[in-house]
């Protein structure tokens, strides 16, 4: 009979000692995982940076060209799409050649 506590206290004990390693380990791969998550959210930000870069570049020249070389006026449609497209005032400003108040008037006027 005192053998049989004896045998089950020490399996009882083993047992105790593997569940605490097993715990350990299941954190471990949560710490990867959670790196992981934060190492593929800093890819998506810079990726996202990047993107937004490239269409500025593309817009940008495009824009210029098309107010530069063209004999119309600018037109509250024109200042309207750059605006909702991102641009500040002050860079549809620079991009159109007119001054930043001619661009607030065009934005607040009512067609």
């Amino acid at each position: 009979m005192e053998i049989t506590i004896i045998i089950l206290f020490v399996l009882s004990t083993l047992l105790f000692i593997l569940s605490i390693t097993q715990k350990d380990r299941s954190k471990e791969v949560e710490k990867q995982l959670e790196n992981l998550s934060i190492q593929l959210m800093q890819e998506m930000y810079q990726i996202k940076k990047k993107v937004k870069v490239l269409e500025e570049e593309t817009m940008l020249p495009s824009l210029e060209s098309n107010s530069a070389n063209s004999n119309r006026p600018l037109t509250r449609d024109d200042v309207l799409t750059m605006y909702e497209d991102g641009y500040s005032v002050e860079d549809i400003a620079m991009i159109t050649n007119k001054e930043e108040a001619v661009v607030e008037e065009l934005l607040s006027s009512r067609n």
